[in-house]
C-alpha cells in the first residue's frame, strides 16, 4: 500500500510521530486485530479501526541516538515496556524481543531488571519493525507540514518528503499527536543554537566527534556542561574518557555549572516510585485543582527533575575524589601531578548572565559570564565548546493546532502563547483566556522538561509564532482534547484528537517517561473504538 497514492485517502488513525508512544499505539491496535475474540478486547460494538497510518520525520526508527552512550543503562524495569503492564501475553514485550534474539536466558543470567540503553534502544527498533510487519503503514522521512479541519468529518494532513520535497494531502477521522520533546534553551543559549559547538546533550553521541576533530586538538581543552541532572552527568563523565584518549602537554577541564549547591540523587526508593504506577495516573487525573496537582508534582519532582541516578552519582564523586586525592599526594611530595586522565570540576551556585560566541566560526573561545547565587560576584571564564543538558520542552503539538482552523474548537488562535491543560472533570462552558506575561520565546504546553527517556525531538516543521494569552484546554483521563462548546453543548466536531507525552500536569509524572506507555496504549485505543 502506498499511502501518497492518492490525495484522498481517509484513515481510521494517523499517528504524528513514530516515537516509543506511537509503536505502544500500534501494537494495541494490531493486538486488537488478531484476537481471536474481539470481544475480550473492546465491546461488540466498537467502532473498528483498521486503516491506519504513522508520520515519522526521521528516515528509520531512531531512539535518543545522542545519548546511546557507552554502557549507559535505563533506570526502569524492563517490565515497564511498551506492553507488558497491558497484556503480559503481548507479541511486543521486551520478553518477546530477548526470546525471538536468543538472548532470554543470557539476560537471566545476568542478574538484573535493567537493560542497558543500547538494548532498549534495539528493542523499540525490533518493535517498530514487528508493527509493520503486523499490518501498520508507516511512512519513514516525512514532516508534518499542517492540519485542517477537513470535509466529511475527517482531518485534512499534509506532510512533506524530507527526501523530493513533494507535499502530500490526506485526510483521517482521528489523529494521535506524540510529539516527544525538543531540546529546552535557556535565553542565554538561545543566540548560540546553530553554532556546531554549542550541542544540547540530545546530540552528544552524534556530535562529540566530530567536534573533537574540528578543533585539531594540540592543547588542553576547556569543556562547560550546562546541567545538574542524569544527562550532564552522563556526558560529563564520557566526554572525560574521550579527552583522557587525547595527549596533550596538560590536562584537559570540564567543568559543570549547576545553579544548586550540588549534584542530588533521584529518588528510586520503592514507595517513591509508586507515583509511576497506572494507578497514580487515576489519582493525580481526578485531584479537584491545579493547586494540589503542582503541589504533588512539587513534592515528587526529586523522582525524576535534575536528579542523577544514585549509581552514575557514585562514579562521578570517585573520579572527583580520585583527583582530590592525586592533587593532595602531589602537593605533600612537592611535585606536579603525573596523570593524563581530563580533571572535573563543579561549580556549584552558579548563574550564567550571558555567553560571547567566539568571532570567527571554529576558532577562538566562548567567553562565558557568570554570578554567584551566594555572594553575588561575578567572573568570566572561556571555554572550547559548550554542553547542554537542559532538559526538553512540549509545544509543538500547540503550534500545529494554533496555527490550524481546527485550533478553533480547542480555543486556540495564532496569538494563543501557551496551554494549559485541565482535566475535562473540571470543564467550564466556554474557553477561558488568561493574559500572559511574556517571558518565553515561544508557546509552551503544561510539561514543558522531560529527562533523556522522552521521545525522540522533533516531528514537526519550524513555525513563527506570536504571543497573546494563555490558553485552557481540556482533556479527558484517555487523553483526547475536547472541544469547547457553548452552553454546555459540544461544537460540531467529530474526529477525536489524542496527545501523549505532554500532560504531566492533569496525568502525573509518569506522562512524559517510559513507565506506562503500554497502559496509556491501551487506554487510547479503547477510547478510540468508543469501547
Amino acid at each position: 500500500m502506498n499511502p501518497s497514492s492518492s490525495t484522498e485517502t481517509i484513515f481510521d488513525l494517523v499517528g504524528l510521530g513514530f516515537g516509543p508512544a506511537n509503536i505502544a499505539i500500534a501494537g494495541a491496535l494490531t493486538e486488537s486485530w488478531q484476537a481471536t475474540d474481539v470481544r475480550s478486547i473492546v465491546s461488540a460494538t466498537a467502532t473498528p479501526i483498521k486503516n491506519v497510518l504513522f508520520i515519522e520525520k526521521h528516515k528509520t526508527f531512531r531512539w535518543h541516538p545522542g545519548m546511546l552512550l557507552p554502557e549507559a543503562k535505563m533506570q526502569i524495569s524492563f517490565m515497564k515496556d511498551l506492553a507488558t503492564l497491558r497484556n503480559p501475553q503481548s507479541p511486543y514485550t521486551f520478553i518477546s524481543y530477548l526470546h525471538s534474539q536468543d538472548r532470554l536466558i543470557s539476560f537471566i543470567n545476568r542478574g538484573s531488571t535493567i537493560p542497558t540503553r543500547k538494548e532498549y534502544s534495539d528493542y523499540l527498533t525490533w518493535a517498530a519493525s514487528q508493527v509493520q510487519k503486523n499490518g501498520v503503514n508507516v511512512l519513514y522521512g516525512h514532516e508534518i507540514v499542517s492540519i485542517e479541519e477537513g470535509v466529511d468529518d475527517t482531518v485534512s494532513i499534509r506532510y512533506r518528503d524530507l527526501s523530493s520535497g513533494n507535499e502530500t494531502v490526506i485526510r483521517a477521522r482521528n489523529i494521535v499527536i506524540s510529539p516527544g520533546g525538543s531540546p529546552r534553551v535557556p535565553t542565554f543559549l538561545a543566540p548560540h543554537t546553530t553554532n556546531p559547538r554549542v550541542i544540547h546533550s540530545s546530540a552528544y553521541a552524534t556530535s562529540i566527534g566530530a567536534i573533537l576533530d574540528s578543533l585539531k586538538v594540540s592543547r588542553p581543552l576547556r569543556v562547560a556542561v550546562i546541567g545538574s541532572g542524569q544527562s550532564a552527568a552522563e556526558v560529563t563523565l564520557d566526554l572525560r574518557s574521550r579527552l583522557s584518549a587525547i595527549p596533550v602537554a596538560g590536562r584537559h577541564e570540564i567543568e559543570m555549572l549547576i545553579r544548586k549547591g550540588s549534584l542530588k540523587p533521584s529518588d528510586d526508593s520503592p514507595f517513591a516510585n509508586e507515583i509511576f504506577d497506572p494507578a497514580s495516573t487515576d489519582a493525580w487525573f481526578a485531584l479537584p485543582s491545579k493547586r494540589l496537582r503542582d503541589i504533588k508534582l512539587a513534592e515528587y519532582k526529586l523522582t525524576n527533575y535534575g536528579v542523577v541516578n544514585p549509581l552514575t552519582l557514585d562514579n562521578l564523586y570517585e573520579v572527583v575524589y580520585d583527583q582530590r586525592l592525586d592533587e593532595s599526594i602531589a602537593r605533600r611530595i612537592g611535585s606536579p601531578v603525573m596523570r593524563d586522565e581530563a580533571i572535573i570540576t563543579i561549580s556549584p551556585y552558579t548563574s550564567i548572565t550571558s555567553i560571547t560566541a567566539p568571532e570567527e566560526s571554529g576558532k577562538g573561545t566562548f567567553i562565558v559570564q557568570t554570578v554567584s547565587l551566594i555572594s553575588g560576584s561575578t567572573s568570566s571564564q572561556e571555554y572550547d565548546f559548550i554542553l547542554y543538558a537542559t532538559g526538553y520542552e512540549r509545544s509543538q503539538w500547540v503550534n500545529l493546532l494554533k496555527r490550524s482552523e481546527i485550533g478553533a474548537h480547542f480555543g486556540l488562535n495564532a496569538k494563543t502563547s501557551s496551554v494549559q491543560l485541565v482535566p475535562s472533570h473540571q470543564r467550564v462552558a466556554a474557553p477561558r483566556p488568561v493574559r500572559a506575561q511574556h517571558t518565553h520565546a515561544s508557546p509552551t504546553s503544561s510539561a514543558e522538561s522531560t529527562p533523556p527517556s522522552s521521545p525522540e525531538p522533533g516531528i514537526f516543521s519550524s513555525m513563527e509564532l506570536e504571543r497573546d494569552a494563555h490558553q485552557e484546554v481540556y482533556i479527558t483521563r484517555n487523553y483526547r482534547l475536547l472541544p469547547h462548546g457553548k452552553g454546555g453543548e459540544e461544537k460540531h466536531f467529530q474526529p477525536k484528537i489524542y496527545v501523549q507525552g505532554v500532560e504531566e500536569t492533569t496525568h502525573g509524572l509518569s506522562d512524559t517517561l517510559l513507565s506506562v506507555l503500554g497502559v496509556r496504549a491501551g487506554e487510547v485505543v479503547a477510547d478510540l473504538m468508543g469501547a
